[in-house]
C-alpha cells in the first residue's frame, strides 16, 4: 500500500499473526468464546533512517 506523509511517498509494511486455536473456552459479558494463541512475526528494522533530509545509522 502505498502512503504518503508530509508530501513523502512510503510504501507501508503489513505484519501477518498467525492463529493457532487452543481449544479453551472462557466466558466475556456472559459468553463464552474460544481462546486463541496469536503468533506475530517481527518486522526488520530499517539500516538507515532519514530525518529532514539527513541520514542516520543504527
Amino acid at each position: 500500500m502505498q502512503l504518503s506523509f508530509l508530501g513523502q511517498p512510503y510504501t507501508a509494511s503489513t505484519t501477518v499473526a498467525d492463529v493457532l486455536p487452543t481449544g479453551d473456552t472462557a466466558m466475556f459479558m456472559g459468553k463464552p468464546y474460544a481462546r486463541k494463541q496469536f503468533t506475530v512475526t517481527r518486522r526488520q528494522q530499517p539500516v538507515a533512517l532519514t530525518y529532514r533530509g539527513v541520514r542516520y545509522a543504527n
